[in-house]
């Protein structure tokens, strides 16, 4: 069950974090991955047994040249992941610059826009989109407005490019993470203590948890789920449990 043997990947962003936890989960499933980044990843990915494929994912033409090497070593793809992003919270909307907002809309939304756009004439039939959006494209916190118009987007992308690939049976579906221990949370960093403080689970969640999500839809078992943007956050889009409520009223 659950087995991508014969499958082959793609993962922007595969260097590190959620992507890197992915990249691992899917070799060990079975499948062949090549991992896209800008930093060199060439003797991780050989410890996968897959490719390393170097590219800035805001510059269009080098992602379309990691599509076609990627089919070009590996064959044609089943599994894409447009995971690559950032993040910059703080500043509130008011605040934040023009020029700020174009970086993170190049980096987070227009390279999953060109993802989509390439990937479908690089994939078998049958084959799985995971785009990575966050927790923040489903509620509002101050000092995240540029990034969550950014994950937002991505949602929005998710159904409409869902709703284009029915035809072809490709799916396409993206995950919301609430924090997570990656290079883009630093441990003094104020989300941390305020996730563990109102998180149902009480705690900042771990890339290989969400791998796992990301292994279960790229999975051919996986069929019937299309258009989805699923929330994996320790239960903070559910409501409040009762412990955490208990906590801040004593607080």
């Amino acid at each position: 069950m659950f087995s991508l043997e014969g499958m082959n990947a793609l993962i922007t962003g595969g260097t590190s974090g959620i992507g890197l936890a992915a990249a691992r989960r899917f070799a060990a499933a079975g499948a062949r991955v090549a991992i896209v980044g800008r930093r060199d990843a060439t003797s991780l990915a050989e410890e996968l047994n897959g490719i390393f494929l170097q590219a800035d994912v805001t510059n269009e033409d080098q992602l379309r040249a990691c599509f076609e090497e990627a089919e070009a070593r590996l064959g044609k793809l089943d599994i894409i992941m447009n995971n690559a992003g950032i993040e910059n919270s703080g500043p509130t909307i008011a605040e934040q610059s023009a020029d700020e907002f174009q970086r993170i809309l190049d980096i987070n939304v227009k390279a999953v826009y060109n993802g989509l756009r390439f990937a479908p004439q690089y994939m078998n039939d049958g084959g799985s989109i995971i785009n990575t959006s966050s927790d923040v494209s489903k509620v509002g916190y101050p000092g995240y407005g540029q990034y969550s118009a950014t994950k937002s987007a991505v949602c929005s992308l998710t159904r409409v490019a869902a709703m284009e690939l029915v035809p072809r049976k490709i799916r396409v579906n993206a995950i919301c993470p609430a924090s997570v221990w990656t290079e883009m949370l630093p441990p003094d960093h104020p989300e941390v203590i305020m996730t563990e403080r109102t998180s149902p689970l009480g705690r900042v969640g771990h890339p290989e948890e969400v791998a796992a999500l990301c292994h279960f839809l790229a999975a051919p078992d996986c069929s019937y789920l299309t258009g989805q943007s699923i929330s994996v956050d320790g239960g903070l889009s559910a409501g409040m449990a009762e412990h955490t409520f208990e906590r801040l009223i004593k607080d």
